[in-house]
Formats: C-alpha cells, sequence, structure tokens
C-alpha cells in the first residue's frame, strides 16, 4: 500500500506540470517576436546595439572606464562578450585601473511594452557588477530617476548567490 501512494504523488505533480505547460504555451501563442539577437555574426550588429564610451562612472563610483576595443566588447562563438579588465586604460585624458564594456540598444530597439527573454552567464568576484537596465529612450519627466528605470537584473559578484531587480522612479538623482 505504501509504495503505491509514492507513485500517485510523481504521477499528479506530473499532470499538474503538464497542464501548466500547456496553459503558458496558449498565453504565449499570442506574442510576435519584433526584436532579438542571437550574437551569431562575426561582430556586433551595430543596428541593434551601441558601444557606450565613457569614463563618467555612472554616478556609482565606478572604478573602470567603458571602451569599444575588442578585449571588452566582442562577438565569439555565437555569445557576446563583455570583458572586465585590470589595464590602465584611459580615454579623454582619463586612466582608470579597469576597463570594461557596455552597450546599449537606443534608438535602435525601443519598446513601451513587451516580453524580454535573456540568457546571461554571470561572472563571480569582489568588484564585478553585471547589470541588464531598461531606460527610457527620452527623459520625458526629467533626469534620471524621474522618467523611470527597470532594473531586469543586477548581480554583485561578492554575492553569487543574490540577484537583485529594482524599479527607479521619482526624483531626479541624488
Amino acid at each position: 500500500m505504501q509504495k503505491h501512494r509514492m507513485l500517485s504523488v510523481p504521477a499528479i505533480l506530473v499532470t499538474i506540470l503538464a497542464s501548466g505547460f500547456t496553459a503558458a504555451q496558449e498565453k504565449d501563442k499570442d506574442w510576435k517576436l519584433v526584436w532579438s539577437d542571437e550574437f551569431d555574426g562575426p561582430t556586433l550588429d551595430y543596428s541593434k546595439w551601441e558601444i557606450e564610451v565613457n569614463a563618467f562612472g555612472g554616478g556609482n563610483q565606478e572604478l573602470q572606464i567603458y571602451t569599444d576595443r575588442k578585449e571588452n566588447v566582442r562577438v565569439e562563438d555565437g555569445h557576446l562578450l563583455i570583458e572586465a579588465r585590470r589595464d590602465n586604460h584611459g580615454i579623454s585624458g582619463t586612466v582608470r585601473e579597469y576597463s570594461s564594456g557596455r552597450i546599449r540598444s537606443k534608438h535602435r530597439g525601443d519598446w513601451k511594452y513587451g516580453k524580454f527573454e535573456i540568457r546571461a552567464k554571470l561572472p563571480a568576484g569582489q568588484g564585478v557588477w553585471p547589470a541588464i537596465w531598461m531606460l527610457p529612450t527620452e527623459e520625458k519627466y526629467g533626469t534620471w530617476a524621474s522618467s523611470g528605470e527597470i532594473d531586469i537584473m543586477e548581480f554583485k559578484g561578492q554575492e553569487p548567490n543574490v540577484v537583485w531587480g529594482t524599479l527607479h522612479h521619482g526624483k531626479q538623482w541624488p
């Protein structure tokens, strides 16, 4: 009798999971793909992405500069690689101990509504902070954060089991 009960729980679980999967498929059939990048070309697709180059620090006391060098941003074997490096690189008269890459789709892919799917491998380690943000194309209500920001994902490399998602809005920063 005990053996029979143990088999029925997995059977019920499979039935519940299968019915949920069917409902999800039914719900997703109304979505229409309007933009994608599989990074399957030899270089970054500049019709979809812009590489940001700056030494601003992003208001977060960041220690790196953002470059367009292949050492920092490149496509390899169907993957986008954004690599932080310790290399004392400089731009516009500013030299920093670290360099990295930063890309955006501003004016190349702008959406008011949608469903977003992202696959990413995140590096662990002290000082790394990969993030995927959604920012407004136009700052209709003023500078950050008046017009809003959705942090799809932020990851502090020294906390490998924590991923943040945040909604910024309201008054201007700081």
